[in-house]
Formats: C-alpha cells, structure tokens, sequence
C-alpha cells in the first residue's frame, strides 16, 4: 500500500517547487502570436524585462513579413521601447528564421552626481597629524595649527550638481536615477566668490579654519619674527598667535585662539582659548604657567604648571603639576612622566613611570576629591530640593480639595499663594541643580573608564592614583595597566603581541 500524501505536504512541495524556479530564474514569459505572421512565431521576455527575444516561422503559402508588422506583433506582446532596429531589419529583409534574435534591450539609466566643493589646501593637513620619529616619539615642530592664505588665492571650487538619464525596460517601464542636490554655499569671512569660475578667493592675508562643512573663516594671525624678552615682554591678540622664535622668563602671552611657538620657552605665562604648540618645549623653572581651552602638544615639559580642558601630549614631563580634563599622553619608547602631579580625568600613557632613582612621582586619573565631592553635594541638593518641593505640592492639592466642600477662606488662599511663590523658587532651583548635575554627570562618566597605562618601566616611588584611591608601588615593573575597580586600584599585566 502506497503512502497517501496530506494536503499540508502536498502545499509544501509546492512551494518547493516554485522557489527552485524563482532562484533559478527558468521563469521566463513567453507569448505566441497565433495570428501574426505564422503560427510558430514566438516573442520571448525574460523575466527581469530586460531583453525580448523574437522566433520567427518560417512564412507559408507566399506569406512575407514586414518590418511594421513585426513592431506591431511585438507590441501586441508588451515589447514597448528599446528595439534593436537593426536586427529586426534584417530579419525581415535576410529572411532570418526559426531562430532567436534579440529584439529589444533595457537601457540602464545613467546616474547624476551631487554638487561638491574641491578645496585648493588639506582641509586635514592639522595639529593630528605630525611627524613620528623612528623611535615613535612626536616631532613637533611638525604641529601645524595654522593653514595659511594670501589674498588672492583660490580656496576652493564649486561643481554643480550633474542630473541624472533615465533609462527604460523593454515594456516601457522608465529606470528613473537617484535624485541629485546642490550643496548650500560656503559662508564664513575673508573670501568672496566669482561665479565665472564658480570659485572662491581669499581677500585677506591670513589663517583659514574650517568651522563646519560649509562655513569658512579666514582670520588674521598675529605673527611675531623674533623672540618675546624683555624688550619685547607681552602679546596679546583677539585671534591666533604664531612666535617664530624664543619666549624668554617673564613673558606674558595671551590669544583668544591658537598659540604657536616655535622656539624654546623659559619661565612664562601663556594663556590660549584654543590649543597651544611648542615645538621646542618648555622649560619653567617651577614659575612658569600654561592654561589652555584645548590641547598642549609640547616636545617636553619641565618645572611647569599646566591646566588644560583638553590633552596635554609631549615626549617627556619632569617636575611639573599637570592637570587635564583629557589625557596625557608621552609619546615614543622614552615617552616619560617623572616627578610632581600629574592628573587626566580620562587617562595617562606613557613609555616610563617614575625613575630609578625613585623620584616621588604622582599619576592620578578619574575624578579629583573636588570634582567626587562636588558630585556628592550636588546629588544630596538634588534629593534635598525635591523632597521640599512635595511636601509644598502635598500641602497646594490639599487646599485645592477643600474647595471643592466649600470656598476658600482669605486665610487659605493667601497660605495658597504663599506656597504657590515658595513652589515657583523651588523649581528655579531645581533647574539650576539640574544643570549643575548634567555637567558633573559628564565629568563622572569621562572619569569612569580612566586608566593609567605604562608600557615599560614603572618605578619604586610612584603613587598610582585612581579617582580617591592611592596605591603606592613598592618595586619596580614592568608593563602594567592600573584601573579602579569599587574603590580598589587593580594593576595588571598588558599582554604583549
């Protein structure tokens, strides 16, 4: 006795069989004209309608086939655009049959392409990309914060936006192209554009920043050829800064951007609202101050009081207190941090920790006591504020109720007001707070992943220091990372490739 099949296996194998053939694209559309031009005669489709293929019968009884009538036969069968004249011209007139020619072919539509600028100057030649010397330390005298410009040269050219060819199958259905777009024009100050050239020129002399995708400063840079001395003692500037030679003890400098130095600097003072470079370093003689809004890229640091928003990066630090909401970083196989205070909210690398003559050498990283404690007050406030404020709201719904027994007395409603003023401040407060608590949020979560990372020595003297943990290091090591883990500064071995 055969097995029956079940109608659940027989939908199954269907459904088999349809999708061996959709894979294998055998689905192809044939139509037969039974009354053009002879009954054998066949027009083919495929089934991405790309081509259409045509079989003509061989004519019968004096028949004979036109070139008219074989369009018209292949419009019957839903060939509508594409048609390869010459072929089916030849068909006719060279009495091509009982083979397959193709007939009509699809055309690809031709994509357009979106307007762009193409700058005349590297709009990432910049400070992130200086020169690493053999020994993988950073050249800085590579650093380069400034691109300049003279008038008259060109910035950059525009090109148009190029609209794309609609194509087309063989039933006529159109291949539209993606849609292209212009990009806005450049704004910004300092250049001008010529629409014959659809380029734009610098007008000035000067510094070109790249503020966004489509805004363009061209700034003044104060340039000084020689040394800052004596003679010479302060420089101040509401832009970028760049001293082609010395800054000598008692210098005071000051710009609202960019400083760069190219000579070395003894016992001074700079202040930038941007990133500073020396490229020759510094050398403070524990009276010299560097406070930055970005980044200090410093061939070495020594004796110096640094405060930076963003990284300090140098080959080497001796003696100096370094304080970083970013990182510090030394660079290359000697890249070493040796002696005072060094903090970075989200980390220290370096080559060399301490030395062997056992420096007393502080490398803290995560959050300073201020920034722990300030987070504390500022989450007790928080708890404190809103508690206050719905015993307040308690107290209002509770008025509120009574008036819906009987109306307010004079006595109640002023009480009402009363707390409806107090509700008022108490929410100004609380938007305070919370602004106060988003940015020692951040500060906690930058902190949070922090590491000190030493990838040689690591010497007796060194004080690892992780948020309000301290751990003294007892002998000398090598090859450790130290993270804080619950209050607990854990030191492991970095696993060399």
């Amino acid at each position: 006795m055969t097995d029956e099949i079940t109608i659940e296996q027989l939908g199954e194998s269907i459904k088999e069989i349809e999708r061996f053939l959709s894979e294998n694209d055998l689905f192809e559309s044939e139509k037969i004209q039974q009354k053009a031009v002879g009954k054998q005669t066949v027009v083919r489709v495929t089934k991405d309608l790309r081509e259409a293929w045509l079989y003509l019968a061989r004519p019968v009884n004096g028949e004979t086939y036109s070139k008219e009538g074989v369009i018209a036969l292949l419009e019957q069968n839903g060939v509508r655009e594409g048609y390869i004249m010459s072929n089916i011209s030849a068909m006719v007139k060279k009495g091509v049959y009982e083979r397959s020619i193709k007939v009509a072919m699809a055309k690809d539509c031709v994509q357009g392409s979106n307007g762009r600028y193409e700058f005349t100057f590297d709009i990432l030649e910049n400070k992130k990309n200086p020169k690493i010397r053999e020994d993988g330390s950073v050249d800085y005298t590579s650093v380069n914060l400034l691109t300049s410009v003279s008038s008259g040269d060109k910035i950059c050219t525009y090109y148009p936006a190029v609209q794309g060819t609609p194509g087309y199958l063989v039933d006529g259905t159109v291949l539209e192209p993606a849609k292209t777009a212009d990009l806005p024009s450049l704004k910004g100050k300092g250049f001008e554009y010529d629409d014959f050239s659809k380029s734009y020129y610098s007008i000035i002399d000067g510094k070109i920043d790249v503020i966004s995708d489509y805004e363009i400063q061209i700034r003044n840079v104060h340039e000084v050829k020689g040394d800052v001395n004596q003679l010479n003692p302060k420089v101040e500037f509401n832009g970028d800064i760049e001293i082609m030679g010395n800054v000598e003890s008692g210098a005071v400098i000051r710009s609202t951007r960019s400083i760069t130095i190219s000579g070395v600097v003894e016992a001074a003072e700079i202040y930038a609202g941007g990133d500073i470079v020396l490229k020759r370093g510094i050398q403070g003689s524990n009276k010299a101050k560097i406070v930055c809004n970005g980044t200090l890229y410093a061939d070495f640091i020594e004796h110096t009081t640094v405060k930076a928003k963003g990284d300090v990066k140098s080959n080497s630090i001796l003696n100096s207190e370094i304080l970083s909401d970013g990182k510090v970083i030394l660079t290359g196989k000697r890249g070493t941090l040796i002696g005072g205070y060094t903090h970075a909210r989200k980390g220290i690398q370096c080559a060399n920790l301490g030395s062997s003559s056992e420096v007393k050498t502080v490398a803290h990283v995560g959050l300073e006591t201020k920034d722990y404690l300030k987070n504390q007050d500022v989450l007790k406030n928080d708890a404190y504020l809103r508690d206050k404020i719905k015993v307040i709201l308690d107290r209002m719904n509770h008025i509120i109720s009574l008036n819906k027994v009987n109306p307010l007395d004079q006595e109640e409603l002023e009480e009402l007001n009363d707390l409806n003023i107090q509700k008022n401040d108490l929410t100004s407060k609380i938007k305070d707070n919370n602004r106060e608590l988003e940015i020692i949020s951040k500060i906690v979560e930058e902190a949070r992943c922090a590491e000190i990372r030493v990838e040689e020595h690591v010497y007796k003297g060194v004080i690892i220091a992780i948020d309000a943990s301290r751990m003294p290091i007892r002998a000398n090591t090598q090859y450790m990372v130290y993270r804080g883990n619950n209050g607990v500064i854990e030191g492991n071995v970095i696993i060399l490739n």
